[in-house]
């Protein structure tokens, strides 16, 4: 390629893709620029040369190889996509659906301990009054059926 900052636009100019007032500049600037103006024909001659080139013909048994395989690739539908997506929401919503499960058994097992025999096993300071007291309380509580836990 050339070393000239127009250069860039002759391949737009040669397949008819500039506006007019571009190509009009280009034209001026082609009359002015050697080195444009041998590129431009480098590309018209390499265009004349790819249209008439010779197209080779594929044999009829290569041709139908070729559309077998074709017909054996498997076609993606829209279908085929929303099959996986539902399959991919079924998985996640089974698995959400567990492990809700295990955190609300989880939390039911520690909700039907009643705080008093928490307390009541903890390690404790036994001179603590106030800690007696309260200890006291909630086991009435809990032996009135007041607790929430009946």
């Amino acid at each position: 390629m050339t070393e000239c900052k127009e250069a860039e636009r002759l391949s737009a100019y040669h397949d008819g893709a500039l506006s007019e007032p571009s190509r009009i500049a280009l034209e001026e600037h082609l009359k002015e620029c050697p080195t444009c103006a041998a590129e431009l024909a480098r590309l018209e001659r390499l265009s004349q040369l790819i249209q008439t080139a010779s197209r080779p013909e594929m044999p009829p048994q290569a041709l139908e190889r070729f559309h077998r395989a074709i017909d054996l690739q498997p076609r993606i539908t829209a279908m085929h996509v929303a099959e996986v997506f539902a399959a991919v929401a079924a998985s996640i919503l089974v698995f959400s659906s567990v492990c809700l499960w295990k955190m609300s058994t989880a939390r039911a097992d520690t909700a039907q301990i009643p705080v008093w025999e928490t307390v009541a096993v903890a390690p404790h300071d036994p001179s603590g009054v106030a800690a007696q007291e309260q200890l006291a309380r909630w086991i009435v509580q809990d032996l009135s059926g007041k607790n929430g836990h009946d």
